[in-house]
């Protein structure tokens, strides 16, 4: 839409008579104390708005940001001026792509312009109280300030949100490739860089990381990415950890991640499951907690382990997060990095019980119970709410007709990795794994 001279705005309102003079008169009352209204509105935006406020050189820009933004709608209002005439002040676009540097949301921007044209908009209409004009026409005039204040804040808002997202992309990228680089070097052994580490990236390796690797399911677009690395600061901040993570991106839809924390990995573990819960296509993957250099790659190397059996199990697709500390993670992962041969082996272990069907679902559920209560029949029993007779025939039927005799542990072993990678997900494995043409 064409922006519309302050004019006709004013005379489509007022009919005849020309209210420009005291549109003049009301800039000029506003521009006589533009530095009383921009530090109240300064104080009142960083005070309201929390990121606006933490930061000296940011409230600084901020009051920048503000003046710019005063005196042009005070010079619109005065001098009849289109807006498609006007470019942005260079405060308020430096103000925007600085809050982008600092992560700060666009809606704390977009809250702070709405307050600011609040504020604005009262003091205009006391400046309009105050002209010696009829009622009409002092509503007429009310109309007229209003419509350009609006008009101006929606204008401004829409460059400013433009100069945000574009920052903050640029800004991201690039943080995250310098990042990548450093934290490479260290996964790959690299321990001449590790006392320039923190320099890099602004986190110390001499302290105990729990590592994260975050991803979500289906496509993922460059906002995920972004949405990822808010997520692991607010698992690190539920976690009790004030400093921030250290998050790079693996790719599109992926980011590893390591947190500085004297948080145990439950508790860790505890405040991913209270996050993941608010975005559904997020899945986790958590470490072990480690010191050091090589805890920092020894965690990672474990959470990378945890994330294979988040992949490729079935019990590991039904969780949001699962962490290398999780009961049965630890042996998965073992054979998550080639589920196919993990269920053939079991299934030739297995024999007649790996065949497909209820009954065999039964018999190997019930000799599951069986080795885990340690061989006994009345607490296997008791374990499965079967009776103890039928417990003992689906046993004998599952052990005595073998040519050879038994070994426990690799019977128990192969049940628990049959059932782990199920055959129709390691078809839909495969088939993902094909190249797209």
């Amino acid at each position: 839409m064409g922006a519309v001279p302050v004019s006709a705005m004013a005379t489509a309102a007022a009919g005849r008579e020309d209210l420009r003079p005291y549109l003049a008169q009301v800039a000029s009352q506003l521009d006589g104390r533009l530095p009383e209204i921009v530090r109240e509105m300064r104080d009142l935006l960083a005070t309201s708005i929390g990121p606006l406020g933490g930061d000296p050189q940011l409230v600084e820009m901020l009051q920048a940001s503000i003046e710019g933004n005063v005196s042009t709608i005070c010079h619109v209002l005065g001098n009849d001026i289109s807006l498609e005439n006007l470019q942005p002040t260079t405060a308020a676009v430096e103000y925007a792509a600085r809050l982008a540097q600092h992560d700060v949301p666009v809606s704390a921007l977009t809250r702070a312009y709405y307050l600011g044209q609040s504020m604005f908009l009262r003091l205009g209409i006391d400046a309009v109280e105050k002209l010696p004009v009829r009622d009409d026409q002092r509503i007429e005039l009310v109309r007229s300030v209003a419509d350009v204040v609006h008009r101006y804040i929606d204008w401004i808002l829409q460059y400013v949100s433009t100069v945000h997202e574009a920052e903050r992309r640029r800004w991201w990228n690039a943080r995250a490739t310098m990042n990548v680089a450093a934290v490479m070097k260290i996964l790959h052994g690299d321990v001449r860089t590790a006392h320039a580490f923190e320099a890099e990236t602004g986190y110390a390796l001499d302290q105990t990381h729990v590592a994260v690797i975050a991803w979500v399911d289906g496509v993922a677009d460059d906002a995920d990415q972004q949405r990822i690395e808010q997520t692991v600061r607010r698992i690190a901040a539920e976690a009790g950890t004030p400093q921030a993570p250290l998050s790079v991106a693996a790719d599109r839809g992926t980011a590893w991640a390591w947190i500085a924390t004297r948080a145990s990995v439950a508790e860790v573990r505890a405040a991913a499951e209270r996050v993941a819960a608010q975005w559904p296509r997020l899945r986790l993957a958590i470490g072990d907690a480690g010191v050091g250099v090589r805890g920092f790659v020894a965690s990672h190397e474990a959470a990378a382990s945890a994330r294979l059996v988040a992949l490729s199990t079935a019990q590991g697709r039904e969780r949001a997060v699962v962490a290398h500390t999780d009961p049965g993670v630890v042996l998965l992962g073992l054979f998550a990095a080639d589920p196919g041969a993990a269920r053939s082996w079991a299934a030739g272990v297995l024999g007649p019980l790996a065949e497909p069907g209820e009954q065999a679902v039964a018999l190997r559920a019930t000799l599951a119970g069986y080795f885990a209560n340690g061989e006994n029949v009345m607490r296997t029993a008791d374990a499965l709410g079967l009776h103890r007779n039928t417990v003992r025939a689906r046993i004998s039927r599952c052990l005595d007709g073998r040519a050879e005799p038994y070994d426990s542990i690799e019977i128990a072993l192969a049940l628990r990795l049959f059932d782990a990678f199920p055959i129709d997900q390691l078809t839909a494995r495969a088939s993902s794994q094909q190249p797209q043409l």
